[in-house]
Parts: structure tokens; C-alpha cells; sequence
């Protein structure tokens, strides 16, 4: 009897076990083909002449958000403090060093949670048109000198590549030979690295400026699309090596849009605000979001989080904003394929 009960009770756990074995199996098979990263850009302060720390207060509940959603890494594309344009007024004029502490405590907890944080410079980083010399000291010092090392020989730790899961992220610092509000571009580098492209599924080049223009400026202000000749240049490098995107930020919106099979995000809107019309919009762009008018009331801070499946062979992009209450919703979604 007792027996005959065991072998019963053999025969209810094993399939139960066998169970537990292939759910655990799939689990970790579908973890392992999906993971994240975010991006966010220009970080800095609306409030120049007055702020106390030279990071926008929407930094904070964003970083929340993104721990939350649990990436493999971060990228920053530029303006991480209001930096050279701070006013005279701010208690952190030209503290460079104070305003790159304060950043690097409202971003700690991605630290805590293992998220990586990769960074580029913006002009707010940079200086005025030619530059200054404490602030390129104190970004040195805090932030390129921890980036990777394999850029070119004038740019180490400014430009630099990264490969993460068959991933990979080219980050172009547009300052190193800045002269009169102009951005320079690392294009031989550029070249080889798009044309080493061996195990790699998708490329997406980040810079701070946009190559095409979603807002209508009338002055030279390191604008990429200032320079047609070198953002030709630069666009027909992406778009023949197939480049899945290129992220940027400098304007404050969201904003993205397709030229040769390329798309443009720029993600510009954390810490800022703009006034955006469709009619402004590059006309080289194509397939365009948003499609209606978004007045400065109404562009809110946000952030992309891109989400990578292996196995399904996509990407999808969900924007997400913050509310008056910093509660986020989605604004934007759109998917890529391999």
C-alpha cells in the first residue's frame, strides 16, 4: 500500500518538476534574448540664470523611471549641465566641477542597480564658440577619461564605440575641433568603424547635434545641418552602411523622422522645451512624428526606451513623458526589424 501510494505520488511530482524545468528554461531563453537600453539628452537646466544646481529637476524622477524598467545601459547624448551657459546670478556659475557632482548623484542609483552610463558632450559641455578651458578640464576628469579608450587619438574617451549583444553604439563627440558655433565630425574614424560590422545585428550612431532640422533657428548655434556639405557626408556614410539610427538631441523636443532608410530621433526634450511645427520640419524627412503642432505647454520631459528581441528580431522604441505629476505615459512607440 504504501508502495503503491509513493509511486502515485512520483507520478503527480515528476511531471510537475519537468514542468517547472521547461518554464524556467523558457524564462531564461526569453531573458536572455531581450534586454534594454535607454536614452535621455540634455540634461541641464532650463532655469540658467538662477538654477542651484545645473541639472533639470526632471532628471531625478526619469532616472527612477528607467531603474525601474531595468536596461543594460544608458546613453547620454550631450548637455548634461547648464554648463557655460549658466548665468552670473546662478550660485553654481562656473562650477563646473559642482555642476558634474550634482549630476553624477541624481544618476547614482543606476550605478546601484549595475546600469551602465555612457556620455557624449553637448555645447552646453563645450563653452561658448571657442570653447572654455575649465569646463573641457572638468569634463575630462569626470567623464571622458571613464568612457572607453578606443577612439581617435584627439577624441579618447569623447568619441569612442560600444558592443553590447550584437549591438553596436558609435558615440561621436562633434567638439574636438569646434571653431565659431560649428561641430566637427570624426569621419575617418566613423568609416572604419561602420565598415567592421562582423556579428553585428543593428549600428546606431549617437551625436549631440541633429543632422536634419526639426525646428526652424535662424542662428548658427553648433547646428549639424548649418554644415550641408559635412552632414551629407555623414549621411551617406549611415545610410550605405545601413545604419539603423542615428539619436541626438541639442533641439528641445522629441522628435523623429526618415531620410534614405535611416531614421533621426532626436530626444532633446528632458530638460527643456520648444516650440514644434510640422511645417518647420526638414522637408528631406520623411514619415515624420509628431504630426501636429506641440507648443512649449505641452512638450514634456521624456525618454526612449529601446527594447531588443532576439528572437522576435526587433526593436521597439517607446518615448515616454512625464506628467505635471512626473507620472509617465507613452507618447511615441515604433518598432525596427532585423
Amino acid at each position: 500500500m504504501f508502495k503503491s501510494n509513493k509511486l502515485k505520488l512520483r507520478e503527480i511530482i515528476t511531471p510537475i518538476i519537468i514542468l517547472l524545468a521547461v518554464t524556467a528554461l523558457f524564462y531564461n531563453t526569453a531573458s536572455a534574448q531581450t534586454w534594454k537600453f535607454a536614452v535621455i539628452s540634455d540634461t541641464h537646466d532650463d532655469d540658467k540664470d538662477h538654477t542651484a544646481t545645473g541639472v533639470t529637476p526632471y532628471l531625478a524622477p526619469i532616472i527612477h523611471c528607467i531603474v525601474e524598467e531595468k536596461p543594460d545601459m544608458v546613453f547620454e547624448t550631450g548637455d548634461l549641465i547648464a554648463g557655460a551657459l549658466t548665468g552670473p546670478s546662478s550660485p553654481v556659475y562656473q562650477k563646473y566641477d559642482v555642476q558634474y557632482e550634482n549630476y553624477q548623484q541624481v544618476v547614482k542609483p543606476l550605478k546601484k542597480a549595475n546600469i551602465l552610463l555612457f556620455v557624449i558632450r553637448g555645447n552646453h559641455d563645450y563653452g561658448e564658440a571657442e570653447g572654455d578651458a575649465d569646463l573641457a578640464k572638468a569634463y575630462k576628469e569626470t567623464f571622458a577619461e571613464q568612457m572607453p579608450q578606443n577612439g581617435p587619438t584627439d577624441a579618447k574617451g569623447l568619441t569612442y564605440s560600444v558592443t553590447h549583444k550584437k549591438i553596436k553604439f558609435l558615440m561621436l563627440d562633434q567638439y574636438v575641433q569646434t571653431q565659431n558655433r560649428s561641430v566637427s565630425l570624426p569621419m575617418e574614424w566613423l568609416k572604419t568603424e561602420l565598415e567592421n560590422q562582423q556579428g553585428i545585428d543593428h549600428v546606431f550612431v549617437m551625436g549631440h547635434s541633429p543632422a536634419y532640422a526639426p525646428t526652424k533657428e535662424k542662428r548658427v548655434h553648433f547646428n549639424l545641418y548649418d554644415q550641408p556639405v559635412l552632414r551629407d557626408q555623414f549621411w551617406d556614410l549611415l545610410a550605405d552602411h545601413h545604419v539603423t539610427a542615428y539619436i541626438c538631441g541639442h533641439k528641445h523636443v522629441y522628435f523623429r523622422g526618415n531620410v534614405r532608410g535611416v531614421e533621426q530621433i532626436d530626444t532633446g526634450n528632458l530638460g527643456s522645451a520648444l516650440n514644434y511645427k510640422p511645417q518647420n520640419v526638414d522637408k528631406a524627412l520623411m514619415d515624420i512624428f509628431p504630426t501636429t503642432d506641440v507648443p512649449v505647454k505641452k512638450n514634456r520631459p521624456g525618454y526612449v526606451i529601446f527594447t531588443v528581441d532576439s528572437a522576435k528580431k526587433t526593436i521597439t522604441a517607446n518615448e515616454y513623458s512625464l506628467d505635471e505629476n512626473n507620472t509617465k505615459y507613452l507618447y511615441d512607440t515604433y518598432q525596427f526589424t532585423f
